[in-house]
């Protein structure tokens, strides 16, 4: 499946089939994400992989997200912000921080699409609880939950909100000049 058809076709996924992963897939998968452009050229986030049944309970529990249990594996993208503040003043991080993971996110979701690999990405997260549970130092921010896996026949995917009239969101050479 090429990139144009893995982004009108990807779904939020939140039950998979009871069906492994090749530990060669997850690899290709994170390394479409280390693959994303950050800023400064500074990859300041890293991945954890969950495949332990308990955690991925937990992680579901902790995430108000039930199911994502029944995904083989699931990625949790955390940033590690000093690694940003070498080189960026305390605010320009903080929004490299989400930017640069929003990206390595965006990768996983499509590269995962386009092997016909569901995947969802859960951004709002109880920090202190995730850390806990996985061990992950205070001075990383969890930035996304990822369940992946194979789609189950009854996965309910969220809807995508109605995608606006290209024209109606376009504007040439200046914000007054619609297109």
């Amino acid at each position: 499946m090429d990139v144009r058809q893995a982004i009108d076709t990807r779904k939020t996924v939140f039950s998979f089939l009871d069906k492994p992963v090749k530990d060669e897939i997850i690899i290709d998968i994170l390394e479409a994400a280390k693959a994303a452009p950050a800023a400064g050229g500074i990859h300041e986030y890293e991945f954890i992989v969950v495949t332990e049944k308990p955690k991925k309970l937990e992680l579901g529990r902790i995430c108000l997200t039930p199911n994502i249990e029944t995904a083989p594996f699931i990625i949790l993208v955390v940033c590690n912000q000093d690694k940003l503040t070498r080189v960026f003043d305390k605010g320009d991080s903080d929004v490299f921080c989400v930017e640069n993971a929003a990206l390595a996110i965006e990768n996983i979701l499509l590269y995962a699409a386009s092997l016909g690999i569901g995947s969802a990405w859960i951004a709002t997260v109880q920090q202190d609880g995730i850390r806990k549970l996985l061990d992950i130092p205070q001075n990383y921010i969890v930035r996304g939950v990822i369940p992946v896996g194979y789609p189950s026949v009854d996965s309910v995917s969220k809807p995508k909100d109605a995608t606006p009239n290209l024209k109606d969101i376009t504007h040439v050479e200046s914000f007054n000049n619609k297109a």
